[in-house]
């Protein structure tokens, strides 16, 4: 069965620099109809302000695809891992067994991207 979910239906968070639309229930947005769909569980359509960002934070046991539409994200992580995503760009990080990572718009100009987020099939 098909069913479309319109953008306008979607979650939203907030605050004074993200503005984030939730096509499934996440962080303090919670739909019981739209928890996840199979291992699919997060389609976050993100702007962040410049200047601004997602502080170090971990994940496991996740695939997680960023497509960044406008701008430029900047990427660090536990492994080392340090790298600038443009507009038109995407990147696939891995969490497996663990990792701990941050996400930050150096620029002046606002960021848009889309986050999804698969579970992976087997833990670690």
């Amino acid at each position: 069965m098909i069913q479309v979910r319109r953008s306008s239906e979607r979650g939203m968070f907030e605050n004074e620099w993200l503005k984030s639309f939730h096509s499934f229930s996440f962080d303090t947005y919670y739909d019981p109809k739209h928890n996840y769909f199979g291992p699919l569980r997060v389609i976050n359509h993100d702007f962040v302000k410049a200047k601004n960002g997602f502080g170090t934070h971990p994940h496991r046991d996740m695939e997680i695809i960023t497509y960044v539409l406008r701008g430029e994200i900047s990427h660090k992580d536990s492994l080392g891992n340090e790298m600038k995503v443009p507009a038109g760009d995407i990147q696939r990080m891995s969490a497996g067994t663990g990792i701990f990572h941050s996400e930050h718009n150096l620029s002046d100009e606002e960021l848009e991207l889309f986050q999804i987020w698969i579970l992976q099939e087997k833990k670690g």
